[in-house]
């Protein structure tokens, strides 16, 4: 029995270091759009890149930005000859910047002479203070742990421009924008959801302007 007990004990701790982790992913999303720019007409997602055209990864990230753009006003075309605008999707992580960051060491630093007053009494009953004295330890820093940490930078960005321009040396853009973030996550599924959170939250922002937000993650970067 006691076995059984050790080995559960395991499992549930190996469960519990497995699983996400909830945390808030801090964004910075800048809009530029035409005056005349709307949330209206239908729209087709399409890659920023041409290598993305085959991409499952990409897939998944349409559905999700159509959902938003739906949501905002746009009806989805199934491809470009039936769309008013096209929405260019890209998105990227670098390869990270390491930094190291020290942790304090806490531990004895000495001892130190303590003092209290005791009571006794003499020969003749008499009561009488007498001084104690005693070592104490002091604790504090007593040296520091190095560690490296590796940021990585995270952007999303969609551009959104007139269909029909598309075959045009420079298509006429309607809307541009940009949302990055910092942090542990390696690699884009963890955190796209949140960078598009952030994009569309006040969808399209103020012209010329950064947002800086706060969103909710669960996440299984460390």
């Amino acid at each position: 029995m006691k076995f059984f007990k050790f080995y559960s004990l395991l499992f549930i701790a190996s469960m519990v270091g497995c699983s996400p982790l909830t945390t808030t992913v801090k964004t910075d999303t800048t809009a530029f759009y035409q005056p005349s720019f709307k949330s209206e007409g239908s729209v087709v997602v399409l890659p920023g890149d041409i290598s993305l055209d085959n991409s499952l990864e990409f897939d998944l990230y349409r559905q999700k930005v159509e959902e938003k753009l739906s949501a905002e006003g746009f009806s989805i075309a199934d491809n470009i000859e039936a769309a008013d605008f096209a929405a260019l999707l890209l998105y990227a992580v670098d390869d990270g910047k390491q930094s190291v960051v020290y942790s304090p060491i806490y531990g004895q630093t000495g001892r130190r002479i303590n003092s209290y007053s005791d009571i006794a009494y003499d020969a003749d009953g008499r009561a009488v203070y007498i001084r104690r004295n005693y070592l104490s330890p002091d604790f504090g820093v007593v040296g520091a742990s190095a560690n490296t940490k590796t940021n990585y930078r995270q952007t999303i960005a969609l551009d959104i421009v007139e269909a029909d321009s598309l075959s045009d040396d420079k298509p006429k853009k309607l809307f541009e924008g940009r949302t990055i973030s910092s942090g542990q996550c390696s690699v884009m599924v963890e955190v796209f959801d949140e960078l598009l959170e952030a994009m569309f939250s006040d969808f399209p922002g103020d012209n010329g302007r950064n947002r800086r937000q706060t969103v909710d993650s669960v996440t299984n970067c460390s």
